[in-house]
């Protein structure tokens, strides 16, 4: 397994101000954290993050964290969260979380589909319902994501998460949950609906103008009594 790795600074000083501080000369605010450790402040080099990030780095990506203290220690880990600004779009803050490579752990892993639907090539539209599950294994054993081919499905038709082959994997996600499906032309249901809405008003319709009818006649009557 190819490592990858990324150096961290340890931080004593928290807190917005100090944040702010840190951004400023081009590091990323973070915390490492793991089970029955204490979170430690540290801080990442933007440039080295955002160099990882345009290889390929996802959230599953396995990282040795290479802490630069007295110890020269180092941790595995994964992002458990990233933060960034809502307007510029620039990282605010990281979650690292240490991990066993011994231990099983959750994770969610992408659903990627491949192919063209049957239905499609007729007018249908594919429409992914889930495009992520959880799943528990170990560490090293993360799948990058899990491929569903749909070329077979034709209008009308769904995967739902039971019909994927999915492997050893112990799922976490509802299995009854629908994947993918091609549903029917949007055109072709329009015009369904408009014509049930026609059929359905129509008996109203046509009692409406036979009580018209009926009060035409009895007007006409009326008038030629007072004639006579």
């Amino acid at each position: 397994m190819e490592k990858t790795i990324l150096r961290a600074r340890r931080r004593e000083a928290t807190g917005t101000r100090a944040a702010r501080r840190i951004r400023r000369n081009k590091s990323i605010p973070a915390v490492l954290y793991g089970v029955h450790e204490d979170p430690q402040p540290i801080q990442i080099d933007v440039l080295e993050f955002q160099a990882l990030v345009k290889q390929g780095l996802t959230e599953n990506t396995l990282i040795t964290l290479l802490l630069d203290d007295e110890k020269k220690s180092d941790r595995i880990t994964l992002i458990r969260e990233v933060q960034r600004d809502p307007v510029r779009n620039e990282l605010r803050h990281l979650d690292f979380v240490h991990i066993d490579l011994t231990e099983g752990i959750r994770v969610d892993v992408p659903l990627h589909l491949t192919g063209q639907a049957e239905g499609v090539k007729r007018g249908g539209i594919l429409e992914q319902r889930l495009y992520a599950i959880e799943i528990e294994c170990l560490p090293t054993e993360i799948p990058e994501k899990f491929t569903i081919d749909v070329t077979d499905l034709d209008i009308g038709d769904s995967y739902h998460l039971s019909d994927v082959v999915l492997g050893s994997y112990k799922v976490h996600t509802n299995i009854e949950r629908t994947v993918v499906q091609v549903a029917a032309p949007r055109v072709i249901e329009e015009v369904v609906e408009e014509v049930v809405a026609l059929e359905m008003e129509e008996p109203e319709l046509v009692g409406e103008r036979e009580v018209e009818e009926e009060a035409r006649e009895a007007a006409a009557e009326g008038g030629a009594g007072d004639e006579g």
